[in-house]
């Protein structure tokens, strides 16, 4: 896969009801592409705009492990934090890989 130089590391964040507390998963993963662009709207109240993050993890990135992730989970990359959107499993096309949309 093109583009395929950074660098992410996802927290996933879950509870363990035994022990009655929340925990985190960090992973990070190498040989990821990740792009950022404004989104913006006008509406009746003014100009909106939000920033959204697009990563796409290859599935040789993950390793033999599979990617846990799910919307509300953190997603970094360099500087920048973003909360998940939507996470997509595009493992059965070519060039088969996780594509993760955050804001």
């Amino acid at each position: 896969m093109l583009g395929c130089d950074k660098t992410v590391t996802i927290t996933h964040l879950t509870y363990d009801g035994q022990a009655d507390k929340d925990e985190e998963i960090v992973r990070t993963f190498a040989g990821c592409s990740w792009y950022g662009q404004t989104k913006a709207s006008v509406t009746n109240e003014g100009l909106k705009s939000a920033s959204i993050y697009k990563c796409r993890i290859p599935e040789e990135a993950a390793g033999s492990a599979p990617l846990v992730c799910a919307r509300g989970d953190k997603i970094a990359c360099g500087d920048v934090t973003a909360t998940v959107l939507d996470v997509h499993d595009n493992r059965g096309r070519p060039a088969p890989h996780w594509y993760i949309e955050a804001s």
